[in-house]
């Protein structure tokens, strides 16, 4: 029995246009003052001049840097973002303190929904997997899987269900389904916890130093605002773990193989590798590789954070031919533009 971790590249590897850089894109499409809103607040390249400088005209542009990256970078807002966003409010003093509005925790929420939207209404789509489904006929050394795998995966989507048939009761969603629902639980964030504890501390320093002047309560509510903020995009770890672990619980003792597919084995991920190695310590690991980088990764996170023997892992190549040709399908079928 096989337990087959699922990361973005197994979507990639389909065609899927699931990087965040297409996020990035459907942002723009959408919303485009709410792209440029977040391009401020984490300080990113959201926009070029075009032509002449007296003209003064531009054009979106998606930050490969920024988007890259995109969850870490999520713990990393410009908290200077708020002070200048409200720079008028807090000039002025008045002799009995008053609260000034700051409410760009809410950029939090409307982050996370516009996130669930680009999933369900580009990504999450029916005619999307037949159109893999069609070209992947075609695929050299297909994917396949047994009828007893069990399924861990860090996607949204339904790639496993509707390419390969795999029941619902075998997978396991860590970071959330897409159901098709505005109000769907998906889970994105970062995983900044030294950064949070960093703002609570301020503020713990500064409310020791209060001195019932505009000035002090104003500092005192940036860094809440920046507090509420960046809770709002942590991911709880702690809390998918047990999940993960009500979910490890049904499938036994009996995994003899752990294959890892197009995970990109960052620091976020090393937690679930470890809870993994854990429940199954005599399980054989297989991990798939994308690039020459990908190789030295998964050495140094299989000796290194799970202590595998070499004896106890390999690797093999995940590379789709067609992958780009079904990417470009699927964004002439969902019209998406580029940036």
């Amino acid at each position: 029995m096989q337990l087959n971790v699922i990361g973005n590249g197994f979507d990639l590897y389909h065609g899927l246009p699931s990087s965040y850089y297409f996020f990035g894109c459907y942002l723009i499409k959408n919303d485009p003052e709410f792209y440029e809103e977040i391009g401020k607040m984490y300080n990113f390249k959201f926009a070029e001049m075009v032509g002449s400088p007296i003209a003064h005209d531009y054009e979106y542009v998606v930050e490969d840097i920024f988007w890259r990256e995109f969850e870490k970078h999520l713990g990393e807002v410009d908290e200077n973002f708020i002070v200048d966003t409200h720079e008028y409010e807090l000039n002025l003093e008045n002799d009995d303190p008053i609260d000034i509005e700051m409410n760009e925790d809410m950029i939090a929420e409307n982050l996370k929904q516009a996130f669930v939207h680009w999933v369900k209404d580009t990504l999450d789509k029916n005619e999307n997997y037949e159109l893999i489904i069609k070209f992947m006929k075609e695929a050299i050394n297909a994917t396949k899987f047994n009828c007893d795998d069990y399924f861990l995966t860090f996607n949204y989507t339904h790639t496993l269900q509707k390419i390969y048939d795999i029941p619902n009761e075998r997978i396991h969603y860590v970071h959330g389904e897409c159901l098709g629902d505005d109000d769907d639980e998906l889970i994105i964030g970062h995983g900044n916890d030294e950064r949070i504890v960093e703002i609570e501390e301020a503020i713990s320093e500064l409310e020791q130093k209060y001195n019932y002047t505009q000035s002090s309560k104003n500092e005192i509510d940036e860094y809440d605002c920046l507090l509420r903020f960046l809770k709002k995009l942590r991911k709880n770890v702690n809390s998918c773990k047990v999940d993960c672990d009500s979910f490890f619980k049904k499938i036994g003792d009996g995994i003899k193989i752990i294959n890892v597919f197009g995970m990109s084995l960052g620091d976020v991920d090393i937690p679930y590798l470890k809870q993994i190695r854990e429940k199954w310590p005599n399980a054989y690991w297989k991990f798939s590789y994308y690039s020459e980088d990908d190789k030295i990764r998964i050495i140094e996170l299989s000796e290194n954070e799970l202590s595998l023997n070499k004896e106890d892992y390999n690797i093999f190549e995940f590379s789709n031919t067609i992958a780009r040709e079904i990417q470009k399908g699927i964004i002439d079928l969902q019209n998406i533009e580029m940036y």
